[in-house]
Order: structure tokens, then sequence, then C-alpha cells
């Protein structure tokens, strides 16, 4: 009688140690996986990132935008997106462009799988041991691009969303060092910029 009340309290254990967990994918964003498919001839400065994702307090929306705006420009630099990236108050030349990114969407929730609390319970455990999906990763990521003139302008314009799910089982890598949807942030922010560019070039 106590080994079974013993063992049962172990499986409520094991299973407890899963719930859900929302949060805002910030990055890190990674270094671009390709060249920019267009190199604009264009010098281009970087507006700080708006982060417009509802119920968000003022603190947490201007620490987001300080951290994506700094990651942003990185990756602008690193892909060759333009042929130079300058900085307020340089000022700008009559072809210069400044990007305004907007960043509508930044979900990230983590949530038990559907069949992990049944598929554990029926095996004692024994789902979890062979790698059976404990939790599932899934994120909804969403934003648009702006490409003004110095004037204020617009020359292009991009909006994309990038959503993603995974299960999650206890020996993957993502289970014990998450990645928290920074590839898909950085599949976003490829995504727009890719696209608005495009569009540029045909300016």
């Amino acid at each position: 009688m106590f080994k079974s009340f013993s063992k049962l309290t172990t499986i409520i254990t094991i299973l407890t140690m899963s719930g859900c967990v929302s949060y805002n994918v910030t990055g890190p964003i990674g270094a671009p996986t390709h060249p920019a498919p267009i190199a604009s001839p264009r010098t281009a400065q970087l507006a700080d990132v708006k982060v417009s994702v509802p119920d968000m307090d003022a603190a947490t929306r201007t620490s987001i935008s300080r951290s994506l705006t700094t990651q942003i420009k990185q990756y602008v630099d690193k892909g060759g997106y333009f042929k130079q990236i300058t900085e307020y108050p340089t000022r700008l030349g009559e072809n210069d462009v400044v990007l305004n990114f907007n960043m509508t969407s930044l979900k990230g929730r983590r949530a038990p799988h559907p069949a992990y609390f049944p598929g554990a319970l029926l095996t004692l455990t024994l789902w979890i041991w062979v790698n059976g999906p404990i939790d599932v990763d899934s994120f909804d990521l969403a934003g648009d691009l702006q490409i003004v003139d110095r004037d204020g302008k617009t020359l292009a314009t991009s909006m994309e969303q990038v959503k993603f799910a995974r299960n999650v089982g206890i020996y993957g890598r993502e289970y014990w060092a998450p990645t928290m949807g920074a590839k898909q942030l950085s599949e976003l922010v490829s995504k727009l910029l890719d696209t608005a560019t495009a569009r540029l070039a045909k300016q």
C-alpha cells in the first residue's frame, strides 16, 4: 500500500514539472543565414524599433525596443542590405533611407503536450523516458517594415508573420536549453528585409 502510494506520488510530481509559460520573444537574433538577395547602393539609418504588442507595459516595451534596435542594426549591417549603415545625428543624403520596424506580435509559449498526461499515466512514466512529447513550444511573431526617404515619404513596405510549433521531449536540446524563438525572430526580420528591399530596388 505504502509502495503504491509512493509510486503514485512520484508520478504526480514528475507530471506537474511541466506547466504553461508565456513570454515575449526578444532574440538573440543570429547572424544572417544568407547574404541580402538585393544589395541596395543607398545608405540607411535604423529608427528605434517600435513595439506595438498589445497589453505590454511601457517599461517592457522600451526595454524590448532598445534590445531589438541594437540587434536588427547588426543584422542589417552583416547582411549587406545597404551600402552603409549610419546613425543619427548623421545627416541623410538625398537618396538615403530610414528603416522603420514595427513589431506587432512577439508571442512565445510553452504548454504541456495534450497527450503527455494520459500517456505518462498509462505507461507509468515510460512515455517520458522514451522521449515522448512533454511540451509544445509555439511562436506567433509578426511585424512590418516601412522604408522612407529623408523627408518621410514611403518608398517600400513589407508585412510578415511567422508561426511555428514543435513538440519537445525530455532528451531534446530545446527542453533543457530552449532558444525561446530566437530562430523564428531571425526569420521574421529576414523576411521583412528581403521583401522590402526587393520593392525598394524597383523605385
